[in-house]
């Protein structure tokens, strides 16, 4: 019930129950009468307003988690979608026995939401129709002419048997998914909500207080996509994996090698190697041949024989040792080169991004106009779909913080990288995304009000 008496906004009236702890006001004047204020499952109130287009404060959540029942009054905790007035604000704490006041308002003309419009907690993903590289079509029209050939030879064919082809769903459709704290807790396709998506490869099984790989993975990387658009509340992402995402951690040298970049797009880290003793080393050995044959014409006939057998087999094992020899100079080479490029200067994952961008459309895995959030929602895509690749790009990020957290990048690290080009491209991109939400103070706000409904389980409109 709402009414224009001082006090509270709402109020609730419960006719014909006696409530065990009652309270006598004693009015002297009129002005004193004041209605009761509605207690409330905080929780229920912001999904409310959420799912009626409201948005979080970052300042205002911020203030409530750090300064509790002293957040002044009139702190702005979810905003209108169209202006900045305030739809639910800190109120004064009279009468209010220990518990969290609020004032709510809210204006007709702020329901700007509709079907299409999806509630807390939820995200949308679209499937984009898979492109036929050149390769594959060049497969495809070969397949056509064997079969147009076949066809070209007459033969016996029994009409076949008409039989009813059930309806497929459309691969197109989007799919709903619902975050938590466990992974993705529902899903289904928005032409077939009836039917939910089995997902378990992205959920934790239940009764667990630890959270899969994947689970965890796909909620950070869900929830990073949905932060232009508000943030998903429900979960939020790892202080350590947000601190993780605006670090140097990855060597330009070690990209270099992979290929990703080039030496002209990072620092300087290669040693710069004297090719002149190798060239003056080779003109010595040819000037010390010409004067070995030199000497064997010199000689009686009968010996030259001798000589130049002699000199041939000399030259056929050094030949052989000069061999041996640059082969273990370039292995030592190779492992001074990689360490060199272990210890050149690290780059931020944006820095890394530009790399992996340009080895997924070289490779044709993204188209070359893709924009970040389309291919972390194609990517999300993916691991609904396949569980294997969900799990390759898992894995990757957790070794990329296991390399970030401990004594940095190995030759473990780097050969599992050199296999896995395509997963390791899709999780830098999964962390360029949790490094922009967090810039944006999106993730900030999750975690803000996650705590602030883990505080206040119930409140008072007050």
């Amino acid at each position: 019930m709402r009414s224009s008496l001082r006090g509270g906004s709402w109020t609730v009236f419960n006719w014909k129950e006696m409530v065990i702890g009652m309270k006598s006001y004693r009015l002297q004047y009129h002005d004193e009468l004041a209605q009761p204020q509605a207690e409330i499952d905080f929780e229920r109130l912001v999904a409310y307003l959420l799912d009626r287009g409201a948005v979080p404060s970052v300042a205002g959540f911020n203030d409530l988690r750090n300064s509790g029942l002293w957040t002044p009054a009139g702190t702005k905790l979810l905003l209108s979608p169209t202006t900045n007035d305030g739809a639910l604000m800190v109120a004064p704490s009279d009468d209010s026995d220990g518990i969290l006041s609020l004032c709510l308002e809210w204006r007709k003309e702020w329901n700007l939401r509709d079907y299409d419009s999806l509630p807390p907690y939820w995200i949308r993903v679209t499937p984009k129709l898979k492109e036929f590289s050149p390769a594959e079509e060049d497969s495809k029209s070969e397949i056509k002419e064997m079969e147009h050939d076949e066809e070209s030879v007459p033969a016996y064919t029994p009409t076949p048997t008409p039989t009813p082809t059930p309806t497929p769903k459309s691969p197109g459709a989007p799919i709903r998914l619902r975050i938590g704290a466990a992974g993705v807790e529902e899903a289904h396709r928005e032409d077939c909500p009836s039917e939910v998506l089995r997902l378990n490869h992205v959920h934790s099984p239940p009764h667990t207080n630890t959270t899969p790989p994947t689970a965890l993975w796909f909620a950070i990387a869900a929830t990073a996509f949905g932060a232009p658009t508000g943030g998903l509340w429900a979960f939020a992402i790892p202080a350590n994996i947000s601190r993780m995402s605006s670090l140097e951690t990855v060597p330009c040298g070690v990209l270099v090698l992979l290929g990703l970049l080039t030496d002209e797009e990072v620092p300087q880290w290669r040693s710069t190697i004297d090719q002149r003793d190798e060239g003056l080393e080779f003109h010595m050995k040819s000037m010390e041949r010409h004067r070995n044959i030199a000497a064997e014409n010199r000689l009686p006939p009968a010996q030259q024989a001798a000589a130049r057998k002699k000199r041939i087999e000399q030259e056929r094992w050094d030949f052989h040792n000069e061999t041996v020899r640059r082969a273990q100079e370039a292995r030592k080479r190779q492992e001074r080169e990689f360490q060199e490029a272990v210890n050149s200067q690290k780059l931020t994952v944006q820095a890394v991004c530009n790399g992996t961008r340009k080895w997924l459309i070289e490779k044709k895995h993204v188209i070359a106009d893709a924009e970040t959030t389309d291919i972390i929602e194609q990517l999300l895509v993916m691991m609904i779909e396949d569980e294997s690749f969900a799990k390759r790009v898992a894995d990757m990020l957790n070794m990329w913080k296991s390399w970030t957290e401990n004594s940095g990048l190995r030759k473990e690290h780097y050969d599992a990288i050199h296999e896995d080009l395509e997963a390791f491209s899709y999780a830098s991109l999964v962390l360029d995304s949790v490094r922009s939400s967090t810039v944006t103070g999106q993730g900030n706000v999750v975690s803000d009000l996650q705590e602030c409904l883990r505080m206040w389980k119930k409140v008072r409109l007050g």
